[in-house]
């Protein structure tokens, strides 16, 4: 009896490994809302006891530190309205945010995946760029009505358009294997011959191709990668965020409707306008 079910199982889950995209989707959906619900459950329940556990005086420290630059912020805000309002610029839009839980599955073949405990109940979209106060985290794949599923930068798929702080260099950036998951790391790939990039530059997204905003930190540069091949260059970075790391994130919902400062007797011209 034990061996006709070993050999079910194994059949099943080679029957379930070979189907296409779609209704391997479908069952990962029905296994995590059936069988893993109350594991997945538990498992968030522990992530957000942990944090609560945090020392009152580190929260107290963070939230003192925080004082300073929220002032300094509201001063340079209002000086940039001022300021945007005589040289008669439009108002930049702003981006939405959505205060999200981490949650790892802990299952084998899951190390670059996480699960967030808010879905499209709480305005999470597919493809959101999911950030902490480090840098860039990964981005949302797959979104429920009460999760999300995403993954982080050490995903095979991973792909994020970068550049310098000072746009002087710019590549695409995706994740490379090492030999064991905690020596995985990233590569920024196309940067021009002539843009030579030193240890220690700093690195964020471009903007390019309208899902990552621009100027969330990446990491930092840290060596050559390999030979140069033709007119680009090659270079290993360090990651802003260790994904094992992290608990608490923000996902990117989308932009907040700005307001358009008018011209004195007329609407803001075309010409003026603020690019993109």
């Amino acid at each position: 009896m034990d061996l006709l079910v070993a050999v079910g199982l194994v059949l099943g889950s080679l029957i379930v490994l070979n189907l296409p995209p779609g209704p391997q989707r479908a069952m990962r959906h029905l296994l995590r809302e059936t069988v893993l619900g109350p594991f997945i459950e538990i498992n968030g329940a522990i992530a957000r006891t942990r944090e609560r556990a945090l020392g009152f005086d580190v929260l107290r420290t963070q939230m003192d530190s925080l004082v300073a630059p929220v002032a300094a912020h509201r001063t340079l805000a209002e000086e940039n309205r001022q300021l945007r309002n005589l040289l008669e610029l439009r108002d930049r839009r702003g981006r939405r945010a959505r205060a999200v839980t981490v949650i790892r599955v802990g299952t084998a073949g899951s190390e670059s995946a996480f699960h967030l405990d808010s879905g499209s109940d709480g305005g999470i979209g597919a493809f959101g760029a999911v950030v902490t106060e480090g840098g860039l985290l990964g981005q949302v794949q797959e979104v429920f009505s009460r999760y999300s599923v995403g993954y982080d930068w050490s995903h095979r798929d991973f792909r994020v358009a970068a550049m310098t702080p000072d746009a002087r260099a710019h590549g695409l950036v995706e994740a490379v294997r090492g030999g064991f998951r905690e020596q995985d790391r990233l590569v920024i790939r196309g940067t021009a011959y002539l843009s030579d990039l030193s240890p220690g530059d700093e690195l964020v997204t471009s903007g390019r191709g309208g899902t990552f905003p621009r100027g969330i930190r990446i990491g930092w540069i840290a060596g050559p990668a390999d030979a140069s091949v033709g007119w680009s260059r090659s270079y290993y970075v360090e990651p802003a965020v260790h994904p094992g790391a992290v608990t608490h994130a923000v996902v990117y919902t989308g932009s907040e409707t700005g307001a358009t400062v008018p011209r004195a007797g007329g609407a803001l011209p075309p010409e003026r306008a603020d690019p993109p």
